[in-house]
């Protein structure tokens, strides 16, 4: 099964994003993984428009996740499906493209979400295997937004 979340000390990814509001970038570093126990645990570091957070990653058999929030949970399969209010998300495809100003990916896993059981708009993320998050658009009726890999290391 392909890695779409993969979590390397040191990796580096680089994104434009664009808000209503305007252009911008974001960078996510990854600073320490530590894996114990079937469990990966990764610090990483966010900085979007100038402003740093540091935020951890957990990934595990039940899936991925950032706090609270879950990027994707397994099994990795069409129809797996969760909850994190407002929003509803499920595995749409495992054979999902994504083009981006860093390339086209196939293969990706494809995530779609609705917010608020669609009142409030809906959205995909792009996951490539090997690279992780690639693409996020969401058409969220207060605040939509696009966000696309712009650069990547390693």
């Amino acid at each position: 099964m392909s890695d779409f979340f993969p979590l390397v000390k040191g990796a580096v990814r680089e994104f434009a994003t664009e808000r209503s509001t305007g252009k911008g970038t974001l960078k996510v570093e990854v600073l320490s993984v530590e894996t114990a126990g079937g469990v990966t645990t990764a610090k990483c570091r966010r900085t979007e428009d100038g402003k740093t957070a540091e935020f951890s990653v957990v990934k595990d058999a039940g899936g991925v996740r950032e706090g609270a929030d879950v990027e994707f949970n397994h099994p990795l399969a069409v129809g797996t499906e969760w909850i994190s209010p407002p929003r509803r998300f499920w595995i749409e495809a495992l054979d999902a493209e994504a083009t981006t100003p860093a390339g086209k990916f196939t293969g990706c896993l494809r995530v779609a979400y609705l917010i608020a059981e669609g009142d409030g708009g809906s959205g995909e993320r792009h996951y490539a295997p090997g690279v992780g998050l690639v693409k996020v658009v969401e058409h969220d009726e207060a605040e939509p937004f696009t966000v696309e890999l712009t650069s990547r290391r390693p």
